[in-house]
This record gives structure tokens, C-alpha cells and sequence, in this order.
């Protein structure tokens, strides 16, 4: 865009200037008396001056938007639980029982059933769920407008 401005410039003529003076002598005699005289001479000089003019132009830069987002991890372990269990235990044993008769002893084997709790260990295999809160990037790109002036 341009546009038309004044600007004023001076500078320095010289000029002669005359007088005719009149000197008193015996004789009138005219004579012409001349000085330099400095006179500054000014006028309007048009001059062009021109600026650039800037254009908004809109453009587009990409940005990454992250946030952080937990996911649930499980895994299963096994522990070994372990109890200790009675079990009736029963076994037959043959006891010699003896009576007397007439003056005589009779003994015999009689079958007899004993029995008593055995203790034993008992063992199985638990299952436990183990979980935890693993975090993660969750990021998304964007167009982001801005502007930039070009002329």
C-alpha cells in the first residue's frame, strides 16, 4: 500500500540584492552600492512512501493431548493350604482270652476290632487372583489453528 506525503525541504540561494544610495560629495555622483543577501528558499517535495501490508493467513500445527489411563492387570498364584485331618483308623488283632474251667485254664484267640484317629496333613493348591492398576499414555493429535502474517 502506498501512499503520497509532504515533506518539506529547504536550502540556502544567494541572491543579489541593489540599492542605490546616495552619497553627499562636492559633486552628486550616484553610484550603486550591491551586498550579497542569504534568503532561504522552501518548497513542498512530494515523496512516495510505501508500507507493506500484512495478510492474517490462518495455518494449522499439529499438538499431542496425553493423559494417563489405568488398566487392570490380574494374574492367578497358587498357594498351598494345608489342614491337619483325623481319620478313624480301625484294625482287627486277634487278643488270647483265657477262662478257667474245672481247674483247667482254656484260652482261645479272640478277633477284636481296635480302632483310634490318625491325624494326617491334609494339602491342596488355592488359587489367589492378584491384580493391579498398570498406567498408560492415552494421547491424541489435534489440528490447533494460529495465524501468521504474510504481505
Amino acid at each position: 500500500k502506498c501512499t503520497t506525503e509532504y515533506e518539506q525541504k529547504c536550502h540556502q540561494e544567494y541572491e543579489q540584492v541593489c540599492n542605490t544610495v546616495n552619497e553627499v560629495k562636492v559633486d552628486y555622483v550616484t553610484k550603486e552600492k550591491c551586498a550579497l543577501q542569504t534568503e532561504e528558499q522552501c518548497h513542498n517535495t512530494p515523496e512516495k512512501k510505501c508500507h507493506d501490508v500484512q495478510k492474517p493467513v490462518t495455518k494449522y500445527r499439529e499438538e499431542q493431548e496425553c493423559h494417563t489411563k489405568y488398566d487392570k492387570e490380574c494374574h492367578t498364584t497358587y498357594e498351598q493350604s494345608c489342614k491337619t485331618v483325623h481319620e478313624k483308623q480301625c484294625k482287627t488283632v486277634t487278643e488270647k482270652e483265657c477262662t478257667h474251667v474245672d481247674g483247667r485254664e482254656k484260652c482261645w484267640d479272640e478277633p477284636r476290632e481296635k480302632c483310634w484317629d490318625e491325624p494326617r496333613q491334609q494339602c491342596e493348591q488355592v488359587p489367589k487372583e492378584n491384580c493391579k492398576q498398570v498406567p498408560r499414555q492415552d494421547c491424541k493429535t489435534k489440528s490447533v489453528p494460529y495465524t501468521e502474517y504474510t504481505t
